[in-house]
């Protein structure tokens, strides 16, 4: 409508359409106003401030892992609302993953000074706890199921403890992350002479490094956060690690070949600050340990539903998929254990308790 037009309308008109105006915006408010606010019973009570509320507990929690990785997606979808519920709002998860507060030996320094209350942990600590070996270590497992359903034992819970207890750092369930596989962009790897010459990563951890070696890879030392820069710029040729990680960090894009070694059945461990876990009430503890359970054991039933789904879509990335005889890897995974279990009595006993326990 032009200015002219405008003009023209008469003013009576303005008047009438203000009046109206007026009578639908109070009509509005009326019932927008007329339900009492979330903490009024009634009229006589409209006075009356909000109930203060509590902000609940964050509890920081640490992956090394990509954050679309079930360990990190779980963490999110079942832990942090289970852990909401059972306290009721007291605590609450923060998730921090892919590297985002550093690598394995930041994380342990976080939870051991109390700037992280729990962290999704690898092997790095065994170097001082020998015990802690046996979770991540060539040929000692050899079923998903055996093997969880022995660390599930509080007797084994308990002596992962005990061997940890002059740390800051609590053990509060096993996470199994997958089985171990060898990835490269050199050649087919389907016996261990065809490893020679080939540059592998490794973690900072004395087992994986040499097992690597016996194989004949040679090996350089990085965090998880640091893999795909070191396959991308040539300084390794190859990792070895669950095929889930190989698809979920990306690291498929600079790896042409993946041998299905299966050498290794892999649990990391949820590592809790010990005065933070301590001085929780007793109810709160304990809904703690039951989110603890439930989560680890979702990790494991997810795992297991999308393994073949994951080596499908790494082949659909062009990854070609190696099938090998496992045998020969797994007479150097016997050997390595051998020496393993005479250099460490701690590794030795906790190897014993876990296959009373049933694992295979």
């Amino acid at each position: 409508m032009s200015k002219e037009k405008l003009r023209r309308i008469p003013v009576p008109f303005w008047v009438i359409l203000a009046l109206l105006i007026g009578v639908l915006g109070a009509g509005c408010g009326q019932e927008q106003s007329s339900a009492p606010s979330h903490w009024e019973s009634n009229s006589q009570t409209s006075h009356q401030e909000p109930a203060p509320s509590v902000s609940p507990i964050p509890v920081k929690t640490a992956s090394f892992l990509a954050y679309n990785h079930p360990v990190n997606q779980l963490l999110i979808e079942v832990m942090k609302p289970m852990l909401e519920e059972k306290t009721q709002g007291r605590y609450t998860l923060e998730v921090y993953a892919d590297g985002d507060l550093g690598g394995e030996s930041d994380f342990l320094k976080g939870v051991s000074n109390g700037t992280i209350e729990m962290a999704v942990l690898g092997v790095e600590m065994s170097e001082t706890f020998p015990a802690l070996k046996v979770l991540d270590f060539p040929f000692v497992f050899e079923d998903i199921d055996s093997s969880f359903q022995a660390l599930e034992d509080p007797e084994v819970l308990d002596a992962f403890n005990q061997q940890i207890e002059s740390s800051s750092v609590l053990c509060a369930g096993f996470v199994l992350t997958g089985v171990r596989a060898i990835s490269n962009n050199i050649r087919p790897i389907r016996t261990p002479e065809d490893c020679e010459g080939i540059i592998l990563r490794e973690p900072n951890v004395n087992q994986f490094i040499e097992y690597a070696h016996r194989l004949g890879f040679q090996t350089i030392v990085a965090s998880v956060p640091e893999i795909f820069t070191a396959l991308q710029q040539k300084q390794a040729d190859g990792q070895e690690n669950p095929p889930l990680a190989l698809l979920t960090s990306g690291w498929y894009q600079v790896q042409d070949y993946l041998s299905l070694t299966n050498h290794q059945i892999t649990y990391n461990w949820l590592g809790v600050n010990k005065e933070f876990y301590e001085t929780m009430t007793e109810e709160d503890r304990q809904a703690f340990d039951e989110c603890c359970s439930a989560y680890v054991k979702t990790v494991k039933e997810t795992y297991q539903e999308q393994e073949a789904e994951v080596l499908e879509s790494l082949r659909e990335k062009g990854v070609e998929i190696i099938e090998v005889d496992r045998e020969p890897f797994r007479k150097v995974g016997l050997e390595l254990i051998e020496d393993y279990c005479q250099r460490y009595p701690a590794f030795q006993e906790t190897l014993s308790l876990i296959r009373d326990k049933g694992a295979r």
